[in-house]
């Protein structure tokens, strides 16, 4: 059977939904139209189409679902002409059935002895569970003794679970064993020093940089070119610079000497232009491409410098290597400043303060780091390989402390895995056996089975519903199908009103229950749901549909039916009333059942469990709701309803007659409580009451009972609950 539903992101249930666990043999729910009865009812049909939901099953045996809802009814009345026929077996048929009852009886027994077996496997599956936790908290215990001193040798196993796992891998562990000092001593040497390779240090490559120092553009005197009339006479000043500046401002004098500001010879300008010829450009040039470059390199040596210093490797001597490139910026410095004055003056002589000097003195200091480097690379290579060693020598040491306990954990967990082999040997036993009887029981069930029995029980309880106007034949057209027809044989299964639908539909299903569609099936074992099974009904039929569902019920408790659980969902008070009732004075609560009550608040569905059956007659449902979902929306037309019928069936309180009776602060509140509109009477174009907070109407509602004597039956009412508001 099931023994718990859960119905999530569908129709009106919410992502968290809602659970129906601790399912027993015969269940009961209750819930207004559009909570989701009919969403439970189709999810145990077809759990397929409803992926997000789960059913659980009893030792996960998963039997048939029988359920009769609206889908149901379509189904099998509303798009077919016949129906299937339902084969029972028949009446003279004594000795199979005898023979099938033997036999079911033996499957029972199996089941029986299959649902015992799981769950003795189950408890040694938990024992199993305790044997592995017990055993991880004792790999654990030697885990918090020696993880500071041998953290590294843990590493990646931190976790209890990893940590027992690498016990296990551990135990078989051939390396030395040590005692617990001698691991600690290679540990404090092993662990103290830096177990990282460090990164090589790159030397200062100044090798072109030297070139641009002794470049021998520095030395030279760029002046313009001799055999030019004017030659002589700057070469004479020695001012070649001087007058390279002034011939830029030759062009903006009109004709005037831009040095003496006199009337200069025609061919002044002609003259000089010649003097400063391509190749004094040229040198020019390779002047500035020698500054650039010489900007260039010293940066990029200077960022190299500072790279390292704000590195602060302590394999540097990096006090040394911070005063070598104070030194090495200065002389930089006055370097740029030199050539910046040989670009001003062409003609100057300068010599370039070489920096190879403070160069190889910093590559001095790497090299010393590098050789450094090189030894603690070497060293940790060495290391590597002993701390792995270390670490193979602790494990070896935690598989010697857990030897005992391991070998405890061993025979546990062996006792237990034979129990279970052997139980799930019986199992397969019995399962086969099983088969065998089920195949059996499928051959008597063809040889002895037909479709007329139910006809004529159909019939039968036809007439006992008062509905004798038709009645149900074997199909003409379909063989092994029934239709309905008339007295004078016409079909009338088109023309059927929504009662005798309902009944027809509801005594189809119900034999059903007791056979199969199918020959060779009918003593499955299977469940049962129904839902709102007594809509458009009368009275009458009322009261037989639930005796009927309560026969079920019976043969359920009886242990002898094919039939092993039951759910009923219902709107109606009076037919939950009457198929939940029991003898005496219906009011005792049976260990085989289970009652709730669905409800839809804020566009969705809860549910919620109860001890004993809640559902007595419809008024007291009203005031259940005012105690358990005082946030109802539908909380002002509850609290009318209990006032009128209440107050009707004492009669002589008038609606003004009640009113009058309370303070005038509470009369307007008591007006519009009174006058709220019950769903379907309001006219469209009418207008809603005055409307006032809940906690305002539940006090008003609280002094109307007060104010007219009869505050015993609002604390009765509204006391049956721990924590209900009485009077006082």
């Amino acid at each position: 059977m099931i023994t718990e539903i859960q119905v999530k992101d569908c129709a009106c249930f919410d992502r968290t939904g809602v659970i129906l666990d601790g399912l027993k043999e015969i269940n009961f729910i209750y819930g207004t139209n559009g909570s989701g009865k009919t969403t439970i009812s189709n999810v145990i049909a077809d759990r397929n189409k409803y992926p997000q939901c789960q059913i659980v099953w009893k030792n996960n045996r998963v039997l048939k679902s029988f359920v009769y809802n609206r889908t149901f009814i379509d189904d099998n009345f509303g798009r077919s002409r016949t129906q299937k026929g339902i084969f029972t077996l028949g009446k003279g048929e004594k000795d199979a059935k005898e023979i099938i009852e033997a036999k079911k009886s033996e499957i029972d027994k199996l089941d029986k002895e299959i649902s015992r077996d799981i769950i003795a496997i189950e408890k040694y599956n938990a024992d199993n569970a305790f044997t592995e936790a017990r055993f991880t908290e004792d790999c654990w215990k030697i885990y918090t003794q020696l993880k500071d001193t041998f953290k590294p040798a843990f590493k990646g196993c931190a976790i209890k679970n990893t940590f027992r796992e690498r016990c296990k891998a551990e135990l078989h562990n051939s390396s030395v064993l040590l005692d617990l000092a001698a691991l600690k001593e290679k540990a404090a040497r092993i662990y103290s020093g830096s177990t990282e390779l460090r990164a090589d240090i790159a030397l200062i490559n100044y090798y072109s940089l030297l070139g641009i120092e002794t470049n021998e553009i520095w030395g030279r005197r760029i002046i313009g070119k001799e055999d030019v009339d004017i030659a002589s006479m700057i070469k004479k000043l020695g001012n070649s610079d001087w007058v390279k500046q002034g011939l830029t401002y030759y062009k903006d004098k009109d004709d005037f000497c831009p040095f003496c500001q006199q009337k200069a010879p025609e061919n002044l300008e002609q003259q000089l232009r010649e003097y400063f010829d391509e190749t004094y450009l040229a040198q020019l040039k390779t002047l500035h491409n020698q500054k650039a470059e010489y900007s260039n390199q010293t940066a990029e040596i200077v960022f190299d410098v500072e790279s390292q210093l704000n590195y602060k490797n302590d394999l540097v001597e990096n006090a040394r290597l911070e005063e070598i490139k104070k030194v090495l910026i200065l002389k930089i410095q006055a370097n740029k400043g030199k050539i910046d004055a040989k670009i001003k003056e062409p003609a100057s002589v300068i010599m370039l303060d070489s920096i190879k000097p403070e160069l190889e003195r910093i590559n001095e200091l790497i090299q010393t780091a590098r050789e450094k480097i090189a030894v603690h690379n070497d060293m940790v290579k060495n290391l590597s390989r002993e701390s792995a060693q270390l670490t193979s020598e602790v494990w070896r040491y935690v598989a010697e402390q857990l030897k005992t306990v391991y070998q405890r954990y061993q025979s546990d967990c062996a006792a237990t895995a034979k129990a279970i082999e052997g139980l799930e040997m019986s199992i397969s036993e019995n399962e086969g056996r099983l088969r065998q009887f089920k195949d059996e029981i499928a051959k008597l069930e063809i040889q002895g089975t037909n479709i007329v029995q139910t006809k004529t029980e159909i019939n039968a309880l036809l007439g006992k519903f008062g509905f004798t106007g038709f009645k149900l034949e074997e199909a003409t057209e379909e063989k092994g199908c029934y239709q309905i027809t008339r007295l004078n044989g016409e079909r009338v299964e088109r023309t059927l009103s929504e009662g005798e639908k309902t009944v027809i539909t509801f005594l189809y299903f119900y034999h059903l229950l007791k056979g199969s569609i199918e020959p060779d099936s009918i003593t499955d074992d299977r469940i049962v749901v129904f839902d709102d099974p007594v809509s458009s009904l009368d009275g009458d039929s009322l009261y037989l549909v639930s005796q009927l569902i309560r026969n079920i019920i019976e043969d359920i408790r009886s242990g002898k039916s094919v039939i092993k659980q039951i759910i009923i969902l219902t709107h109606n008070v009076n037919f939950h009333t009457e198929v939940s009732f029991k003898s005496g004075n219906g009011i005792v609560k049976f260990n085989d059942e289970t009652f709730w009550i669905l409800r839809k608040e804020n566009d969705f569905s809860t549910i919620m469990r109860y001890d004993r059956n809640p559902i007595k007659n419809s008024y007291e449902l009203l005031w259940r709701e005012v105690k358990e979902n005082p946030d109802s929306i539908t909380l002002e037309l509850t609290l009318r309803r209990i006032i009128e019928t209440w107050f009707s069936l004492l009669g002589g309180f008038s609606p003004d007659e009640l009113v009058s009776k309370l303070d005038e602060k509470d009369r307007l509140a008591a007006r519009s409580l009174l006058s709220w509109p019950i769903a379907g009477t309001r006219d469209d174009n009418e207008d809603l009451p005055v409307a006032f907070d809940r906690e305002h109407y539940l006090s008003v509602f609280r002094e109307i009972f007060e104010k007219t004597n009869h505050k015993e039956h609002y604390n009765k009412m509204m006391g049956e609950h721990a924590g209900s508001p009485k009077l006082n």
